[in-house]
């Protein structure tokens, strides 16, 4: 008894150490060896197979999260031997907009910047040295209408050209009172048409304040407000008395309820004689046409809710821009160079609605001066109607001997009698 008990003991120990063997014993490697699977796919040598029934179902992060020591410790000749732009070229998550050679210059680059605002005319901006900043509100939109405008003129010490002007408001036929106003400021070669709306007296008021504000900036050559950026200091010193004048006017209605409202349109020209340029700024539908070699052209756009696109007889003549009904007023400012021999008309709506371009034109041409000029305009618009009050400024450029010429051509008082 005791024999076969020792016998099934020794069987027993052996039958154990056979299996503790066969489960210990690692399987066999596939074809290709541990190198090539470490170069291939970057295992370490002690990295356990997974069977094929199982890799698909495990999720990729947990064959990985595993630490290996050994991935650090050893060297891989494998990996640090191929070039660096192909290990991270497939690593790459955003598409590239382009992939400059490092040895290119950086003026290949263009930068495209989007503004809002009219683009900056930097060919007109050197007739001041001063430093410009941008009005953050109402920006003055630059408008060149000679192209040789563009090329800015040196300051000569004698005048290029020479002006003449004369102006006249009439109340008109309908109109018990006259809400427009107007300045000749021949020291300044500034002239200046403003047309008034709104209720009680507030149209007159509204007219009467922009050009006294705009005179007395020219005057006192006191200009408030941030210099605007995109035009040169003479265009700019024109705008920004034209925003002194929106906010004179935009204060006063707001401190008077009978005049909430009010406000007016405006068309100013200021002559630069030793630069041969004209300033231009235009806010409204009074507007400025240039007589020249006997055709007539209105360069001036008017605000209205027509050149936006609506019509209507009860809409389309309403104005979307005016001086005073806003904190601040976008400005057109035309930038021009007068030649000998032109002439410039600037007018309220009460001549230009009466009196159609084909007769403005004739009358200008057919008049010698000035002033007979303005005369006979106002006569026609009354003629055809004159339901608005009517306003005008003929300014006449010349050459100085022509203009001296003029000077002793023109009538006296007493042959005019």
């Amino acid at each position: 008894m005791q024999l076969w008990t020792a016998i099934a003991l020794a069987l027993g120990v052996v039958l154990v150490g056979a299996a503790g063997f066969q489960l210990a014993r690692p399987k066999a490697l596939p074809s290709g060896g541990k190198g090539e699977r470490k170069g291939e796919g970057g295992k370490a040598d002690d990295a356990p197979e997974v069977p094929a029934s199982t890799r698909a179902s495990k999720p990729a992060p947990e064959r990985t999260s595993k630490p290996a020591p050994e991935r650090s410790s050893k060297p891989a000749p494998e990996r640090s031997s191929r070039p660096a732009p192909e290990r991270t070229s497939s690593d790459r998550l955003l598409p590239k907009i382009a992939e400059p050679n490092e040895d290119e210059d950086d003026s290949e680059l263009t930068v495209i910047t989007l503004s809002p605002k009219m683009p900056r005319l930097s060919d007109l901006s050197n007739d001041d040295e001063r430093e410009v900043e941008e009005h953050p509100d109402a920006p003055a939109k630059a408008i060149v209408v000679d192209d040789d405008a563009a090329a800015d003129e040196p300051t000569r010490a004698s005048p290029f050209i020479l002006v003449s002007a004369a102006g006249q408001t009439d109340k008109g036929q309908k109109r018990k009172n006259n809400e427009d106003s107007y300045v000749v400021v021949d020291e300044h070669g500034l002239f200046v048409v403003a047309d008034g709306m709104g209720g009680y007296a507030g149209g007159e008021i509204a007219s009467a304040l922009t050009v006294e504000v705009i005179e007395k900036a020219f005057k006192t050559q006191k200009f408030e407000g941030p210099a605007y950026e995109n035009v040169p200091r003479r265009g700019q010193e024109l705008a920004r008395s034209i925003q002194m004048a929106n906010k004179a006017v935009f204060e006063k209605a707001a401190g008077d309820p009978m005049l909430k409202g009010m406000g007016t349109t405006v068309v100013a020209a200021r002559f630069s004689l030793n630069k041969q340029r004209l300033y231009l700024g235009h806010v409204g539908d009074s507007r400025c046409y240039r007589l020249r070699e006997g055709k007539l052209e209105q360069i001036t756009t008017d605000h209205t809710m027509a050149a936006l696109g609506f019509t209507g007889p009860a809409f389309a003549h309403r104005l979307n821009r005016a001086v005073g009904t806003q904190p601040s007023v976008e400005i057109d400012l035309i930038i021009g160079r007068p030649r000998p021999d032109d002439a410039y008309l600037l007018c309220s709506d009460g001549l230009s609605k009466m009196v159609p371009d084909e007769e403005l034109r004739q009358i200008l041409v057919e008049t010698k001066h000035p002033q007979e000029a303005i005369d006979k305009l106002i006569a026609r618009a009354n003629e055809k109607g004159g339901h608005d009050n009517i306003t005008a400024i003929l300014v006449c450029v010349k050459s100085p001997a022509e203009y001296i010429r003029s000077l002793r051509e023109a009538p006296t008082a007493e042959q005019a009698s």
